[in-house]
């Protein structure tokens, strides 16, 4: 009996006991404090947001088949591809964000305190993964909906059905996601072969949305290859009358690898290391602050040092020039080696671009919609000028090195300044390459008096203007807190938001628009809309370089 008894009350009994009696005593402590308890106030809040939000998504829905009817129901392959190609980016950006932030998460006082008593690990973290998958389907569901409007706005047909199935899939994989995002947290090993989830689905999905309409076959692989495209296959064949054994089968085998990984996730929450915790309790802090404040600059900081690389990446190398005024120009070029990815997405920004202008140049040229006012005008333009302007925002990195830390390029010869407006060449060359790429490919398959040959010429003529706009974003410095306190009412924001968005208002004040206008009216000869812009383009321009100067000067003054 003796025996007996010590086997009942061994180790893991006790450790068990001790995790309930932590537990419980913290528990005890919020109640006595009176926090963990939901004021009315915070009730109140959620659910006006939640019901303000399902009304604005219930209304977008129900207007979406209306909206595609506009452009006529862009067929088979188009509409297919929209869906596919825009699911697969949308995992991939969810596996980022839970391999890089979570999923499980735990506060400083919990890891210092509870966790390294002698006591049941996963009765602590198991509840903060079925938070992680509470907040990941909540989530999931408004981008769902969003997905089920852009599949009915593409088709520009009333079938409802479409929405529950979006749902549904959505839900799941924010559930594949997290549980993915569990087993890498807690396995790191298997983390570098998670992190292929991430750019797989991404490159994936930019080869469909790119050539999915021409070649259906490179969608329909994409969209059967694995749980990552089950989705955008789903909902795709849902709206577009396809057979209701395909979708009923992809969501089913979908849900049933989202299950799986779940259960992994559940066995192994208990193995995290403590290191691991900390590393994303921190991540997790600072990410909250800047996102915050504001402060995308540190949101990027923070992202970019939860890379998890364990080792040196060895990155090609490029002879250092002997002329002292092509060392800027080396530096800029490494630190974009360095960064593979800035220009790759450069490059994916500038091809989204032209298919947006791809599209509304199709819709224009089509018969059935009526006049296009100033406001929706100005709107298309907007959305015109966001993909290049993001591009020029990805080739800017060198500058932003520059600024995050200014003695570092004490020591070149070179004057703040000149320092400074040296990294303008490397991506107004980029872009210029990319321009005169176009450019060519219009020339190679007739006259250039399409789409192709007007988007190479807004790359050309405001390239410049556009790179200047995120160099000088760079050496803005800190975020102008000071502009909130002007007043106490909710118009004090105004002059806070006007400074933060004035890069992208000068890039919106030079491109769109040329854009808008060629998008509704392709020309391959210049004409007063062409010269207007080149002229936008070189005010911007010598504005924005003369406050980068200023700005430099001051930096290392």
């Amino acid at each position: 009996m003796g025996v007996t008894t010590e086997r009942t009350t061994g180790p893991a009994t006790e450790g068990r006991d001790a995790t309930a009696t932590a537990m419980a005593t913290a528990a005890r402590a919020r109640r006595a404090r009176g926090g963990g308890r939901p004021r009315f106030d915070d009730v109140w809040t959620w659910v006006c947001a939640a019901v303000s939000a399902l009304v604005v998504l219930a209304g977008l829905v129900q207007a979406a088949p209306g909206i595609g009817r506009g452009p006529g129901s862009s067929g088979w392959p188009a509409a297919h591809a929209g869906v596919v190609g825009t699911t697969l980016l949308l995992f991939a950006g969810q596996i980022a964000l839970c391999v890089r932030l979570g999923p499980v998460l735990l506060g400083p006082a919990e890891i210092t305190w509870l966790l390294p008593l002698p006591g049941d690990r996963g009765r602590l973290l198991r509840p903060r993964l079925v938070r992680a998958v509470a907040v990941a389907c909540a989530a999931a569901l408004p981008t769902g909906a969003l997905v089920a409007a852009l599949a009915l706005a593409l088709w520009g047909e009333r079938r409802y059905e479409v929405v529950p199935v979006a749902l549904l899939t959505h839900v799941a994989l924010a559930c594949l996601a997290v549980g993915l995002g569990a087993v890498a947290e807690a396995r790191p090993v298997l983390a570098g072969r998670v992190r292929l989830l991430v750019g797989g689905p991404a490159v994936a999905g930019a080869i469909v949305l790119v050539c999915g309409t021409s070649v259906p076959v490179v969608t329909e692989v994409a969209a059967w290859s694995g749980p990552w495209g089950w989705a955008g296959a789903a909902v795709s064949t849902a709206a577009g009358h396809g057979p209701p054994l395909a979708w009923v089968a992809a969501s089913a085998c979908l849900v049933a690898c989202a299950a799986g990984a779940l259960w992994r996730a559940v066995r192994v929450v208990a193995d995290i290391p403590t290191d691991a915790l900390l590393a994303r309790a921190r991540t997790g802090r600072e990410a909250a602050q800047g996102a915050t404040l504001l402060d995308l600059r540190a949101l990027t900081l923070v992202l970019r040092s939860t890379g998890g690389h364990g080792g040196r990446r060895r990155a090609p190398r490029i002879p250092m020039p002997s002329s002292r005024w092509a060392v800027p120009l080396w530096r800029d070029a490494v630190v974009l080696l360095r960064h593979p990815w800035r220009p790759v997405l450069a490059c994916a920004a500038l091809v989204a671009g032209f298919a947006q202008v791809r599209v509304v140049a199709d819709w224009s040229a089509e018969s059935g919609h009526g006049a296009v006012g100033p406001l929706k005008a100005a709107f298309v333009g907007l959305l015109l000028v966001v993909p290049p302007y993001l591009a020029a925002v990805a080739l800017s990195e060198p500058a932003h090195q520059d600024t995050d830390r200014p003695r570092r390029a004490l020591l070149l010869p070179l004057s703040p300044g000149a320092l400074a407006l040296s990294h303008l060449v490397v991506p107004v060359a980029f872009l210029w390459v990319a321009g005169g790429a176009g450019w060519a490919a219009a020339l190679w398959s007739g006259p250039p008096s399409g789409p192709l040959g007007a988007y190479a010429t807004a790359l050309l003529l405001a390239g410049p203007a556009l790179v200047g706009t995120t160099v000088w974003g760079a050496y803005r410095g800190a975020p102008r807190y000071d502009l909130l306190a002007l007043s106490l009412d909710w118009f004090a924001a105004v002059p806070f938001v006007l400074w933060r968005l004035a890069p992208v208002l000068a890039a919106v004040f030079v491109a769109a628009p040329y854009l808008w206008h060629v998008a509704y009216h392709p020309t391959a000869a210049p004409d007063g809309n062409t010269l207007w812009l080149a002229a936008r383009s070189a005010a911007v321009l010598a504005w924005t370089a003369h406050r980068v100067a200023r700005r430099a000067k001051d930096l290392c003054g």
